[in-house]
């Protein structure tokens, strides 16, 4: 059974890797109404990873366990204020 399961995962996730290669086909209007929601899926996937699967291999008995959750709350922080700002001074 977990081995009909995980070829299914792997369909799954094959197939949803395409969603890139069919945005190449795609006419320009089209792409920019979805160009959003893609680009919120693939942050969403990348900071999913990060708290998921990354984070909690940074911890040991030596550290706070709320520092690596913070410093990379810090990071996204620092960077999405950091495009506005730019985004900001580029439209004055």
């Amino acid at each position: 059974m977990n081995f009909i399961f995980a070829i299914f995962a792997s369909i799954v996730v094959s197939l949803i890797s395409f969603i890139g290669a069919i945005t190449l086909f795609l006419n320009e209007r089209i792409l920019q109404r979805v160009l959003l929601a893609l680009v919120g899926f693939s942050a969403g996937s990348l900071i999913g990873g990060a708290f998921l699967h990354l984070l909690p291999e940074s911890f040991n008995k030596k550290c706070d366990y709320l520092l690596p959750f913070g410093i990379v709350i810090s990071g996204f922080t620092l960077f999405f204020y950091n495009g506005k700002i730019f985004v900001m001074a580029s439209l004055s």
